[in-house]
């Protein structure tokens, strides 16, 4: 488990056992009293309770404290008079008076520190939706590569401006609770005052009670409130002194607004297969993750919510059964993301939620919504997944040896293989520090005729930099019904690739995205809105880091020329159809022992072999297919 989410767990953890102490105390079973130890004062907690009855085994004697007093570790434990009153407390309610002035040996005190240790984990665990959220927010911090103690100095300020964003179902409520579990945040325990409640743009209706007030803005609010009013209310909050934390699951993010102003700006992914690791390990231990070693779609991950996953790990089941629930609630999700595609994304944003009839090329409305928001609800819309498919790459051996498919051991490709290396050495760098992500070459054009194995050089790029692979294609996008629909699809494709970086994105047949058209051409606003949408996400994969993105074409002419550009799609590297040495080269490496065993079997049967130059029309890529065991294909 990484350092930052053992920390936070641990946190709740310890939180858990304070507040199960606290419990017993207002119930009579500890007793209390303020010492002064190094110049600071701490409770120092004495079980009224016999404590003879403890045998040393923690299971055990924790069974017994949870049987005999589990109702005086909750809050609402009230005496009455002719409730029964366990055994143990009783005895030591007679002995009370006459120990205050014993002195207690070292095996006592020894004795008593377990028995309180048993009480503070006998309590009420923290809840699993806690758990969950405390690990989303590790990761999302560890992914932005702020450092731990920069958060704590920003959340103790006075009136920080945190804004925290991951395009995860549930992130927003998730978090708020998380941040109002009392002790979790340093600087004292915080109240939230919902920005709904800032009625108008010079007031807040807030609540001066015990607490350290803050106003939230969710999602839904910051869609609602932008610009100037959006930035009044910002400052009514801080000339209060209120702390600020802005929450957003949209795919659009916070508001510029709250970004520059924010002293701490959290983006975090998806959920995705090492998130499943640390919760497996939060709740079960080391040895829970061990359960996941019968998932086989690690990368379809990133369709659970934060809702499935507290459906999943209730309490008294296995891992093995948590694991199959996820996968079961796994599945569910992307079918009805893949099925929904045709109901769902035909509404056409509008206030009364109202079917448009399907659009077609041309007449494209500018209006839509285009990033997945419902505006009817005032919520947003279940971001569905863009039909991408993401690879893991496969392990290298343990004697550093590359998987039978990377680029290393490719034969021909020529300059894209020399170009794949290269981006290999330099992300080596830019994950030493060495080198700036913004010095590397990572966009890549592949053009070639069919077959020459583009595709094949995407999945063993992906095999030598050991980083994920999202394989999508111009042909997915533009099954939308909609324009909006064409632009969601390529937007939520760039948000997987980013959520899973660093990573490849390959996008397949990129000429079907077309030229940008003349006005007066028929569906030309289509078209054009879908090419201008190409450029602004590919501008926006340079400035950010972590993106690798390879496009490929068999018709290069067709693409236009502004995505070729500099800072886009600029290193352009043509495949030909493989020579006669390239051929021998690719039957030696996917034949490798069956060949000397197919030249050993021609030469005992004296029958002429098929010179390879008598191949000069099929590709590489059929060549693979035709030389893999059993028939396989690449």
């Amino acid at each position: 488990m990484s350092k930052v989410a053992r920390l936070f767990v641990h946190r709740l953890e310890q939180l858990a056992r304070r507040e199960a102490r606290r419990n017993a105390l207002r119930n009579g079973l500890l007793d209390v009293k303020a010492v002064e130890i190094g110049g600071h004062m701490i409770r120092r907690y004495t079980p009224v309770f016999d404590t003879s009855s403890l045998i040393g085994d923690r299971e055990k004697d924790l069974a017994w404290v949870r049987r005999h007093f589990g109702d005086y570790l909750q809050p609402m434990a009230v005496s009455f008079e002719g409730a029964s009153v366990p055994a143990g407390l009783r005895s030591a309610s007679r002995r009370k008076s006459g120990s205050k002035t014993e002195r207690l040996s070292d095996a006592d005190h020894a004795n008593r520190a377990y028995a309180l240790s048993l009480i503070g984990q006998g309590g009420k665990s923290p809840l699993v939706s806690n758990i969950i959220a405390a690990i989303v927010l590790a990761r999302t911090i560890e992914r932005a590569r702020v450092t731990l103690a920069a958060v704590t100095r920003a959340a103790a300020m006075p009136a920080p401006v945190i804004a925290l964003h991951a395009p995860i179902i549930g992130f927003e409520q998730a978090i708020r609770r998380l941040i109002e579990v009392p002790g979790f945040v340093p600087g004292g325990d915080l109240k939230g005052l919902d920005g709904e409640y800032v009625y108008d743009d010079m007031t807040i209706a807030g609540d001066e009670g015990p607490g350290r007030t803050y106003v939230l803005l969710l999602g839904h609010l910051l869609r609602r409130v932008a610009g100037g009013n959006l930035q009044r209310r910002l400052l009514n909050a801080l000339r209060r002194d209120y702390p600020v934390v802005a929450i957003c699951e949209d795919t659009k993010g916070v508001p510029a607004e709250i970004a520059i102003a924010a002293d701490i700006n959290l983006i975090g992914g998806r959920l995705d297969y090492p998130f499943l690791v640390l919760m497996l390990e939060a709740i079960y231990g080391s040895n829970g993750r061990s359960a996941l070693d019968r998932w086989t779609n690690a990368y379809d991950v990133h369709y659970l919510t934060i809702d499935d996953v507290v459906l999943a790990f209730r309490p008294g089941r296995s891992p093995a059964e948590v694991v199959a629930i996820l996968a079961s609630l796994t599945e569910r999700n992307r079918i009805a993301a893949r099925d929904g595609d045709s109901d769902d994304d035909e509404s056409d944003g509008s206030s009364n939620g109202s079917k448009a009839s399907k659009q077609k090329p041309g007449k494209a409305s500018h209006d839509t919504p285009a990033s997945g928001q419902d505006s009817s609800s005032g919520g947003w819309k279940r971001d569905k997944p863009s039909g991408a498919e993401v690879i893991q790459p496969e392990p290298w051996s343990e004697d550093g040896s590359p998987p039978s498919l990377a680029v290393e051991t490719l034969p021909g490709y020529g300059k894209a293989k020399t170009w794949a290396l290269d981006l290999k050495a330099d992300l080596d760098d830019y994950r030493a520090s060495i080198l700036p992500w913004s010095d590397m070459s990572t966009k890549l054009l592949l053009s070639g005729p069919p077959g020459t194995g583009k595709t094949t050089f995407a999945r063993a790029l992906c095999n030598s930099l050991q980083v994920p692979l999202v394989v999508s294609s111009v042909s997915t996008w533009l099954q939308g019904a909609h324009l909006s629909d064409v632009l969601n699809r390529m937007t939520r494709t760039f948000a997987e690739a980013r959520a899973a970086a660093p990573a490849i994105l390959f996008i397949d047949e990129i000429d079907g995205i077309g030229k940008r058209q003349p006005a007066e051409r028929e569906y030309a606003d289509y078209w054009n809105s879908v090419v201008n949408k190409a450029l602004e996400l590919l501008d926006g994969a340079v400035k950010g880091e972590g993106l690798i993105v390879v496009g490929a074409t068999n018709r290069p002419e067709q693409i236009d020329e502004a995505l070729k550009r500099s800072g886009r799609l600029e290193t352009q590297i043509g495949i030909p159809r493989p020579d006669t040495a390239t051929l021998a080269e690719i039957f030696r490496h996917h034949l490798g022992e069956d060949l000397k065993l197919l030249v050993a079997a021609g030469q005992e049967t004296n029958k002429e072999r098929p010179a390879i130059a008598e191949l000069p029309s099929d590709t590489g890529a059929s060549l693979s297919q035709q030389a893999a065991p059993n028939g396989g294909s690449q």
